[in-house]
């Protein structure tokens, strides 16, 4: 045993990577404007197949940046966010994520945890300084995605802004009108803060007597449906 050779120290994956010639932060051999990076591939490889992050883990311990965007616009912690999964979003935080990066319809992983009903994703999101009030391209905060009472509940108590209007005049209580969210409604309408801010009929800035820039009121909306709203997420 005495004559056995020290044990040589492993060498890291990244330097075998780069011996290789292999960059973790390449890109997919797909067509112009849909290639994406190593690590979204192996993100949308796990989650659909089997869900093993190992080649997650391998590309993280690569380096490969965990912001990189794919061409598609999308990138790894939102597609954690679209998958609400937990332990993949959680590895990517670690790995130095930002957590409000924003994909080309400035829609950010908090917004997509809101609109899967992911309470969890939220959470975990919010315990890592998510931006409650960050805008998409039409001006839509999370809280206007929000379907359940507990993913509202969470994102007022991070401080949502429930007086938010987006570019259409359309208030959260909008959304949730035109898309059947019953217990968003009932929360927004019964909840005790908006109960203070009544006035002249009006319920907050989104109440149910305002109109949007279509002239639809959240009643309206409620009763005709698609008329005059739309959501993107």
């Amino acid at each position: 045993m005495g004559d056995a050779k020290a044990a040589q120290p492993k060498p890291s994956l990244a330097k075998l990577l780069k011996q290789c010639g292999i960059d973790p932060n390449a890109l997919s051999f797909e067509d112009a404007g849909e290639r994406r990076t190593l690590l979204c591939l192996v993100i949308e490889e796990a989650v659909k197949l089997n869900n093993d992050l190992s080649k997650v883990d391998l590309l993280i311990e690569a380096r490969a940046d965990p912001t990189r965007r794919s061409e598609t616009g999308s990138f790894p912690l939102m597609l954690a966010s679209q998958y609400s999964n937990l332990k993949l979003a959680r590895k990517l935080l670690q790995a130095r994520a930002e957590v409000n990066q924003q994909d080309t319809r400035l829609v950010t992983p908090l917004h997509a945890a809101v609109h899967e009903d992911s309470a969890q994703m939220v959470q975990l999101l919010l315990m890592h300084k998510a931006n409650v009030n960050v805008q998409d391209q039409v001006g839509q905060t999370p809280i206007f995605f929000a379907g359940s009472t507990t993913a509202i509940a969470a994102l007022v108590d991070a401080k949502a802004d429930l007086h938010h209007l987006n570019k259409k005049g359309q208030s959260a209580l909008h959304l949730a009108a035109h898309n059947g969210r019953y217990e968003a409604v009932v929360y927004f309408t019964d909840h005790e803060f908006l109960a203070e801010t009544v006035d002249m009929q009006v319920r907050f800035s989104g109440g149910l007597t305002l109109k949007d820039d279509y002239d639809y009121t959240c009643r309206r909306l409620a009763a005709y449906g698609s008329a005059g709203a739309s959501e993107e997420a």
